[in-house]
């Protein structure tokens, strides 16, 4: 598990960020979501984790526009430093799985998979003893390979340099040396053949799996075939379709292009269900970090809760998980689906430094239930929060006091919803209960008349319609006991 950040600097919009600036200890919980606007560095984050895998290539692409200096990172991990210092990392995590707009890129129109001769790849857990012998049987073929195209390439230089005489015995050498080497390619080949077939099962388990997640997401797309070939330490499945009921075949591909064939929704689709249906081969998840970046960007409502769905179930699956999403209700949605206790939110937030000359971004603890909260019931929930806990910060005190009236107002409009208007303002009401009489729903509350104004008059000095409110000093012991009797009040009204 990733346990702690410490630090991230000169990184994209992270210029200068460190925990003692933030609200919040850097510590990670195992499930942890990540609210952002878009623009303020959130892709940015899914990047670092991906070049936190194995990739320092990744980071140095992210460096921050107006430095010279070289991006620095601080983490802890299993109780030991990873850091990111002189352009490379000092070790990486391994089993962290990105979903990301990088992803979704690379895996639309064929299904890209790791093939590192030093590691299964997600086809090979099923047969991973015979596939480790038969891989390093590769590699101790392909270096003899090499060996061997260094010994031709130094006859051949030497008799075109006139160093190695062109005679019969050099000729028979090179020969033998060519005979080798080919015989090497063979081999190789012969042994590919063989991992490839023993790992047919699975690639078809793999066509399975992604139908299963294909199915929630749409009715009508399936895939029915897949290709493989192999290069520079991938293999790439390349993949029949069918779409409402007519096959696109693999020939049939280059003649009806899917990138206009399929919609946004359902190029996210597919490549979702491409990542998702990953897991469904591995023995090992719970030893997997999750990434998550903005899964939603072209999904309706429907398929939304499907994702979410799916989303919870692997969180509550593998070792840690993170989602990144600009979208605040898709976050709320994910926290109501999961266990709410055992999700960490955050927000990536502008912070201001060096006496207001630069900005980076920071994060920061998230209140999200707080911030689907909106009108009355946010005013509301702010005057209790202080209340229960002062914080003595200036804009703080001054957006305690601005909650007062529309709080008010806010219960005038719920209670008397059939007397009261939208564009009737807390002065109007105060008219209202002054000039009724005996018959009016409003008379009762000529009781709490003086107490109403007196409240209303204390807000109005802190109100912009005062040119001067910004000037008007704040007491924390004064507004503490006007927070009170709002409460009291509302409850009485």
């Amino acid at each position: 598990m990733i346990d702690k950040l410490i630090s991230i600097k000169n990184y994209s919009k992270f210029k200068n960020f460190n925990t003692s600036i933030s609200d919040w200890d850097g510590v990670f919980k195992k499930t942890n979501v990540i609210y952002a606007p878009n623009g303020s560095g959130k892709t940015s984050l899914a990047v670092l984790f991906n070049s936190l895998s194995g990739n320092n290539e990744l980071v140095l692409k992210k460096k921050s526009f107006g430095t010279d200096y070289f991006p620095e990172i601080k983490f802890l991990s299993s109780r030991k430093e990873v850091k990111y210092i002189n352009k490379k990392w000092n070790t990486f995590i391994p089993n962290i799985e990105v979903f990301d707009s990088f992803y979704m890129e690379e895996n639309i129109y064929t299904i890209i998979v790791e093939d590192k001769v030093n590691k299964l790849n997600i086809f090979e857990y099923s047969h991973a003893d015979e596939i480790i012998g038969i891989k390093k049987e590769i590699s101790i073929i392909k270096k003899r390979k090499s060996k061997l195209s260094k010994n031709i390439k130094g006859i051949k230089t030497g008799i075109k340099r006139g160093r190695i005489s062109n005679d019969e015995r050099i000729k028979n050498i090179l020969d033998q040396r060519i005979t080798e080497r080919g015989s090497c390619e063979t081999k190789i080949k012969e042994l590919e053949r063989k991992r490839l077939l023993l790992t047919q099962q699975s690639r078809n388990d793999y066509i399975t799996y992604i139908n299963k997640y294909l199915s929630m997401f749409c009715d009508n797309m399936s895939i029915t075939d897949i290709k493989t070939a192999t290069s520079d330490q991938k293999q790439h499945l390349i993949y029949s379709i069918n779409i409402n009921n007519y096959n696109i075949s693999i020939e049939e591909r280059g003649d009806l292009s899917l990138k206009y064939c399929l919609s946004e929704g359902d190029k996210n689709a597919l490549s979702l269900s491409f990542f998702l249906a990953r897991f469904d081969l591995l023995p090992n998840i719970k030893d997997y970090i999750v990434v998550i970046d903005d899964p939603f960007t072209s999904f309706d409502s429907q398929r939304k809760t499907t994702t979410i769905t799916q989303l919870s179930r692997l969180a509550a699956k593998v070792s840690q998980f993170f989602l990144l999403t600009h979208d605040l209700h898709f976050a709320n949605d994910f926290n109501n689906c999961y266990s709410n206790d055992q999700i960490l939110n955050l927000k990536i937030a502008p912070y201001t430094y060096n006496n207001g000359n630069e900005q980076t971004s920071i994060l920061c603890s998230h209140d999200i239930k707080f911030e689907m909260l909106n009108g009355f019931n946010k005013d509301l929930m702010t005057l209790r929060r202080f209340y229960a806990s002062p914080k003595e910060d200036p804009l703080y005190l001054r957006e305690v006091i601005r909650c007062i009236r529309p709080s008010i107002e806010g219960i005038f409009r719920i209670k008397y919803y059939s007397y009261a208007k939208d564009q009737e303002w807390l002065g109007e009401f105060i008219d209202k209960i002054r000039k009724c009489d005996n018959s009016s729903p409003f008379y009762r509350l000529k009781d709490y008349l003086d107490e109403i104004e007196e409240i209303n008059d204390y807000s109005k000095q802190y109100h912009h319609s005062n040119p001067s409110y910004m000037e008007v000093d704040i007491s924390l012991l004064e507004l503490k006991n006007y927070v009170k009797r709002t409460l009291q009040l509302i409850e009485k009204i």
